[in-house]
């Protein structure tokens, strides 16, 4: 990220107090983008869309967005028919979809970018612990039931000197299908011990906790002793102790910093579909569990006002500026820089069949 650009945006929101798009460098010809953009998609991308919105129609005057959180699958049906103009997705475009999309898209289909990264961590109700660590293997062990309390000799054994108490552990998971459970289920894998390999819907646990939705997964964990969660950084804020978690190196709590360390060791490639964005599997000083958000965008719309319009968008939301938004107002972490670049200059060859 350009740190001229962050500094000059960040110095205005701390230091003045005054709107974030004020800050911003106003782009050129802004009077011509107008319009009503609908978009839909991941329920996990609705607070950094949010944040986007609001800066750039401070921006463009004469814009709206409206967004449905519907999940990633229905937006990608909802760009690849029309109904919408891009879409939230979990994960980058495949292939095969951008084969669908291409009869409302043009001949190049659809194309993806990373706009932001969730992170998660791991949350516990067990006050009498602090600076719990927890590795894949122990946290596999846990959410398939075969550690079940919390002074077990692995849990002892890579916290030493920590007094644990004889007390359940209670597993807390959403039934729902969720990107989240995915990324979860991915650092999980990473252990032999872990049977099911990376899956976006979790199984009940024996002896845990099941609840419907993930939003309900910070209620029963605040209400439940002994319980353990994987959550997202927003749902967590300050109200709840997270684990350090090891990535191959040293243990690391979830901040910020350690977030933004990961990224610096993951990888960007361009590929057909788009930009992609991974997190690192490994890193020394980096906490990588997280997952990689996208959107898409068709590289051909049938009108030249809504290209023109999703082009500002999409152009706004890889920006330096575009990105300090989300990161202050909606809390998720910035995808590498050089992932940023590579997608502005994507979809700056966003056009029209007119």
């Amino acid at each position: 990220m350009h740190h001229r650009s962050i500094h000059r945006a960040a110095g205005c929101l701390l230091l003045l107090g005054i709107s974030l798009a004020a800050c911003a460098s106003p782009p050129a010809k802004q009077q011509n983008i107008r319009g009503a953009l609908t978009a839909i998609g991941s329920p996990i991308q609705s607070d950094p869309i949010g944040a986007w919105s609001s800066a750039w129609k401070k921006t463009f005057t004469a814009t709206s967005l409206s967004y449905s959180p519907d999940g990633s699958d229905v937006g990608l049906t909802a760009l690849a028919t029309g109904q919408a103009y891009y879409a939230a997705l979990d994960a980058p475009l495949t292939a095969q979809q951008q084969d669908a999309t291409k009869t409302e898209c043009g001949p190049g289909g659809a194309f993806s970018v990373p706009t932001s990264v969730t992170s998660i961590g791991v949350v516990f109700n067990m006050p009498s612990i602090r600076s719990l660590k927890l590795t894949p293997d122990v946290l596999a062990g846990i959410f398939i039931g075969d550690i079940n309390r919390w002074d077990d000799k692995a849990i002892a054994a890579i916290n030493p000197g920590t007094a644990l108490p004889d007390a359940p552990i209670v597993p807390v998971t959403a039934s729902t299908a969720s990107a989240l459970a995915s990324a979860s289920t991915g650092y999980l894998a990473s252990s032999p011990r872990w049977p099911s390999g990376v899956t976006n819907k979790w199984t009940k646990v024996p002896g845990g906790q099941q609840v419907k939705n993930l939003s309900d997964i910070a209620k029963k964990v605040d209400s439940t002793a002994g319980a353990i969660a994987f959550m997202d950084s927003a749902s967590i804020g300050s109200r709840f102790d997270t684990a350090l978690l090891s990535f191959g190196g040293s243990f690391v709590r979830m901040s910020k910093d350690s977030v933004a360390a990961a990224v610096q060791d993951g990888t960007t490639t361009t590929v057909a579909t788009g930009v992609e964005f991974r997190l690192p599997d490994k890193t020394d000083h980096g906490y990588a569990l997280g997952n990689v958000n996208y959107q898409a965008f068709c590289t051909s719309y049938k009108n030249g006002e809504v290209a023109s319009l999703v082009k500002s968008w999409a152009d706004f939301v890889v920006s330096p500026d575009g990105q300090v938004a989300s990161t202050y107002f909606a809390g998720v972490a910035s995808p590498s820089e050089q992932s940023l670049q590579d997608a502005s200059r994507l979809i700056k060859k966003i056009g029209s069949d007119q």
